[in-house]
């Protein structure tokens, strides 16, 4: 299989892209004019499906193998009317995540999804330059509430270009754990799923919930 879109590290020091009032990117926006996002991508359901899954999978694992306790894995699918038609809008979520761990841990666990993302779009020999830009735009809320927790943890502001060098980080540790992004995805697919449940189907251990004090 020969790729079509240039390794993270070969990305890393470029100038990030926006598209409109949305960014900062790292990948190169559509150039031409879209109905919708969805559209854009150019996946049928199942292959956007699978795709949001592995998403979601990147974040568990990367969790379990850094020690950060994942209450649920689960995917939502909303049926919406555009003017380019009916879709269907997939989207996932890991529940239960609170992060009282080191920056890197934390930016990893949260890079670990689009890093996860490219790594499939790849395998597959899905890569187009577009979907690797969509397959980023899905991770915008993680780059968000990455800003968020750095501010909460007294961090400052988060430079963009630190996140994207946690991609890499993520896609180095699940490297080695590729089977395993595997199994949680087909898993979430199924339905949803306790982080306990995830974890035993990859052969790794959920970390236990952070215990807060009582007073």
């Amino acid at each position: 299989m020969t790729s079509t879109t240039p390794s993270l590290a070969a990305l890393l020091g470029q100038t990030p892209y926006f598209w409109g009032e949305y960014g900062p990117y790292f990948h190169r926006p559509p150039q031409r004019r879209l109905c919708c996002t969805i559209h854009g991508e150019g996946l049928d359901l199942r292959d956007r499906t699978a795709a949001v899954a592995i998403h979601e999978a990147g974040h568990a694992v990367a969790a379990f193998l850094l020690g950060v306790h994942v209450e649920a894995v689960s995917l939502t699918f909303t049926e919406e009317t555009r003017p380019c038609g009916t879709v269907t809008k997939v989207e996932g979520s890991n529940d239960g995540i609170v992060f009282e761990h080191t920056k890197r841990t934390v930016l990893t666990v949260l890079a670990a999804g689009v890093a996860a993302s490219f790594w499939a779009l790849r395998e597959t020999s899905l890569d187009t330059p577009e979907r690797m830009f969509f397959a980023e735009a899905g991770g915008a809320a993680d780059w968000a509430f990455a800003q968020r927790v750095m501010r909460d943890n007294g961090e400052g502001e988060l430079d963009p270009f630190d996140f994207w060098r946690h991609w890499v980080i993520a896609d180095e540790l699940l490297a080695d754990h590729r089977v395993a992004l595997a199994h949680v995805a087909e898993l979430v697919i199924a339905g949803p799923a306790s982080g306990d449940e995830a974890a035993a189907a990859c052969g790794l251990v959920n970390a236990p919930p952070i215990q807060r004090p009582t007073t």
